[in-house]
């Protein structure tokens, strides 16, 4: 692995290391759609996207940057990711979040702790043998500490013999750095 030098170039390279050709997947925070576009380009035609976001206006952009790009094997939730798994039936092979607010908008609508470690506790329980869930949590929010914190200390305290969990930092850069966080099943 080579160091990265910002959290997207880590994304790239956990998503280049995985083969989800055919596979289902969540961003559960699409954001922009930048990084559903990521995924439904490595899930292909015969694979399935679900995304989710609580702003119309995050839904609408990944709509128009993903029919834009000529994809429609997936499906759009206007919905908290706490509670869009009660839409998914079946496993699913990786789930990204990008914690925090929708770039370039409102940034008092932000991700919340106790929402945020409900929805990771659906993903793990529905994340396949070789699946992933990917957390991105960044700083310097309303709520951000508390909800990085919360985050720690649920991951810190999953079963060892149940899930492995990576926390990948940049550990040596100032302005409040993103933590990815990478959840596996054993």
């Amino acid at each position: 692995m080579l160091v990265n030098s910002k959290f997207s170039d880590v994304i790239d390279e956990i998503l280049g290391e995985m083969d989800l050709e055919g596979r289902i997947a969540l961003d559960a925070t699409c954001g922009r759609g930048n990084d559903s576009l990521k995924l439904i380009k490595k899930l292909g035609e015969k694979g399935f996207l679900y995304v989710c976001d609580i702003q119309e206006e995050a839904i609408e952009s990944t709509q128009k940057l993903l029919t834009e790009n000529g994809y429609s094997n997936y499906m759009l939730y206007k919905i908290s990711h706490d509670r869009v798994f009660e839409k998914i039936d079946g496993e699913l092979d990786f789930v990204i979040y990008n914690l925090g607010y929708l770039p370039k908008s409102d940034k008092t609508i932000v991700t919340k702790a106790l929402s945020t470690i409900k929805s990771i506790e659906c993903a793990i329980e529905k994340i396949s043998k070789d699946g992933i869930v990917v957390v991105v949590s960044y700083l310097g929010h309303e709520g951000s500490l508390e909800e990085r914190t919360s985050l720690n200390e649920f991951l810190k305290e999953l079963d060892q013999k149940k899930y492995k969990v990576e926390r990948i930092e940049f550990f040596n850069q100032v302005n409040n750095p993103p933590v990815i966080f990478k959840i596996g099943v054993v």
